[in-house]
């Protein structure tokens, strides 16, 4: 899993079956997938095999999912590998609750995909919740004048 793809699974109606049957036509392997509020205009997000990436985004395309690509090294995207026992998921999601303190990031969702030869790779997509905007004495004062 060297990327994370998000999409809302929208082409009206919202269809989470129809774009898990696009991507099984494209013979795109799901490797790991999460989401919520997926018929509900919430995110569908799934990492696919290594050299499956371009047909997943093919399909993306010719239907007109909207999409973003995380790619492996974006500050936003932890991987983890687990083994199957207890506590492994609380060591994964300790790790990135301990970096994101200090990023000024929060966990925003988390997929888990299916045992490889490193473990159980779970994915934990974080965002920042801190920036210039939301600071006072930052930019937001520069936003409202030009808004104004």
């Amino acid at each position: 899993m060297h990327q994370q793809i998000r999409t809302a699974p929208t082409t009206s109606p919202a269809d989470v079956e129809k774009l898990l049957g696009r991507l099984a036509a494209a013979k795109v392997n799901i490797a790991a997938a999460g989401g919520s509020n997926l018929e509900f205009g919430g995110e569908f997000a799934f990492a696919v095999d290594h050299g499956m990436e371009d047909a997943a985004i093919r399909v993306l395309q010719e239907f007109k999912y909207k999409y973003e690509v995380i790619p492996e090294g974006d500050p936003r995207l932890t991987t983890c590998y687990m083994e199957n026992r207890s506590g492994e998921l609380h060591r994964c999601i300790q790790g990135v609750a301990e970096a994101n303190l200090k990023s000024g990031r929060i966990i925003r969702d988390l997929i888990i995909g299916v045992p490889d030869k490193e473990g159980v790779p779970v994915q934990i997509f974080s965002e920042e919740v801190r920036t210039p905007l939301t600071v006072e004495g930052g930019t937001a004062s520069q936003t409202r004048k030009t808004a104004r």
